[in-house]
């Protein structure tokens, strides 16, 4: 009996290229998409609608009861300004990123303090890391400041123990205090990101779509917080 083997196939190489497209015939006319020509259908999906949620009402049913909370009511009075978010980048004197926990509220703090006629008078709200927002714009778009502290030192590094477990600090970690408690002299920069209306947080409020309604309500809750914790 004759046996009839089909040919084995023989996969192309990994680094081998697809086949060329089809030539388009000369008598045939690409068509060019256009928003005018894309189906309502796929500009929906493509972009879809996003809201903040709005409260539908008051309670009508059941027992009233008095409630007390720790929320207080907060009006805006001028929405009509912006928001100019700068990113911020913290440095030690020899041009290290400054990886200390808690230290980032005290060198802006004595940047406002030191450079205020630099600053035009601008308040600041800071999220204590990357972020600092101010009403109105600074003076430039990127600025850089030299700022000395009169003590600092890192909890980071404070209280860390050996590797052994014996609870006295290692070599490396004597090292590392020694060298922060050293760090007195910091190097500030502050770079334009964004611009945010205020009066997206109006429209948030009232539940009307806005690209810029979750950064606005960012602001005001750094704004909120940093409030809170001064008093």
């Amino acid at each position: 009996m004759e046996s009839h083997e089909e040919p084995e196939a023989i996969a192309p190489p990994p680094d081998a290229l697809p086949p060329p497209p089809p030539e388009i015939p000369p008598n045939v006319v690409p068509v060019q998409l256009t928003t005018d020509t894309v189906p309502e259908e796929t500009k929906k999906i493509s972009k879809p609608k996003r809201s903040p949620i709005t409260r539908r009402g008051v309670g009508s049913r059941g027992q009233k009861i008095q409630l007390v909370t720790n929320h207080f009511k907060v009006s805006i009075s001028n929405t009509s300004g912006h928001f100019f978010h700068y990113s911020v980048s913290l440095y030690y004197e020899d041009g290290r990123p400054v990886d200390a926990k808690g230290i980032g509220r005290r060198l802006i703090d004595k940047v406002h303090e030191t450079y205020g006629s630099d600053l035009a008078g601008k308040d600041f709200a800071y999220d204590g890391e990357k972020s600092l927002f101010t009403i109105g714009a600074l003076p430039r778009n990127k600025m850089e400041f030299t700022v000395l502290l009169d003590s600092f030192s890192s909890n980071r590094n404070s209280g860390n123990g050996s590797p052994v477990g014996n609870g006295s600090p290692n070599e490396t970690d004597k090292k590392r205090i020694r060298r922060a408690l050293q760090s007195k002299t910091f190097k500030v920069e502050m770079s334009f990101a964004a611009k945010i209306p205020m009066h997206a947080i109006a429209a948030a409020l009232r539940g009307q779509e806005s690209e810029n309604s979750q950064e606005a309500l960012r602001v005001l809750d750094i704004i909120l917080r940093q409030h809170a914790a001064k008093q």
